[in-house]
């Protein structure tokens, strides 16, 4: 299968995974990546077009792919197309911004995490693409991008309320990924947090960080990262795509119809475009 085919498979949506065309790509790596760099780069320069074509399918594989590469040149147009306004990044990307972005930003960083910076502190970002920013930041601890001192620093400074909208989930996400690195140092900032309102109790309370810090201690949130990290990897990307809803519809329907009700809050980050996967795993 040469270039032009692998890509042509992955343009249009049909209901089934090109398990094969990824394979194809997988096997002709240096050949194909300039090509799926350019497929990003082709959505950046008009979203709102891609937004709407709900069959258009080719940059949702570009995007995990060059994840799966580790590929330093794609970062930045990644970077751009997470940080468009809302709803661009949903529209796009669904449930993708909260599942894979954080490891995908990881992986194509390059060790640099000035990318993944910009994208936490653009006020005018979708807050899930933000917070999986703040989910990269914490994973470039384990990784040794960033000690744990210095990113909790950066996280402290983004606790004061300017950050985002009042309306907005930034803090709340933000303080969960403070506690996954053990929030000891920052509890008088996330106190204060509180106080403000920061913090939407359906993420977290005060009552949960406080038993982190009885029950825990450094290292086994780090441990606990680090075992997360290795579940997400996406190091099988058969794997981590071939589950998503949109390439099994009928598993799907017939997990959520057995499925009991959710609050309407849990149902923010899911997406029903056809396009995109499911929220919950099979």
């Amino acid at each position: 299968m040469n270039i032009n085919e692998i890509l042509a498979g992955f343009e249009i949506y049909d209901g089934e995974y090109k398990h094969e065309h990824v394979e194809a790509a997988l096997s002709n790596k240096e050949e194909i990546t300039p090509h799926l760099i350019a497929i990003l780069e082709k959505v950046r320069e008009d979203p709102q077009k891609y937004a709407e074509d709900v069959d258009y399918f080719a940059y949702i594989y570009a995007l995990m792919l060059l994840g799966h590469f580790k590929e330093p040149k794609a970062h930045q147009v990644i970077v751009d197309l997470f940080s468009l306004p809302v709803p661009l990044p949903n529209d796009l990307f669904g449930d993708t911004t909260t599942e894979d972005l954080p490891v995908i930003l990881l992986r194509t960083c390059g060790g640099s995490l000035e990318g993944i910076k910009s994208l936490i502190q653009n006020k005018n970002a979708y807050e899930f693409s933000r917070g999986s920013a703040l989910t990269a930041m914490v994973y470039a601890v384990v990784e040794g991008m960033i000690t744990r001192e210095d990113a909790l620093s950066f996280f402290g400074g983004l606790l004061t309320g300017d950050e985002a909208p009042e309306d907005s989930s930034f803090h709340s996400q933000l303080v969960c990924d403070i506690c996954d690195l053990y929030p000891e140092e920052l509890m008088d900032k996330i106190k204060e947090a509180f106080d403000k309102g920061l913090i939407e109790e359906m993420w977290t309370d005060l009552e949960t960080i406080e038993k982190i810090l009885e029950e825990d201690d450094v290292e086994t949130c780090l441990a606990r990262l680090r075992e997360n990290l290795s579940r997400k990897s996406l190091d099988n990307i058969h794997k981590n795509m071939s589950w998503w809803a949109c390439f099994n519809p009928e598993e799907i329907e017939e997990s959520v119809s057995s499925k009991p009700y959710t609050p309407q809050f849990w149902e923010q980050p899911k997406t029903k475009s056809k396009k995109k996967k499911a929220f919950w795993e099979l």
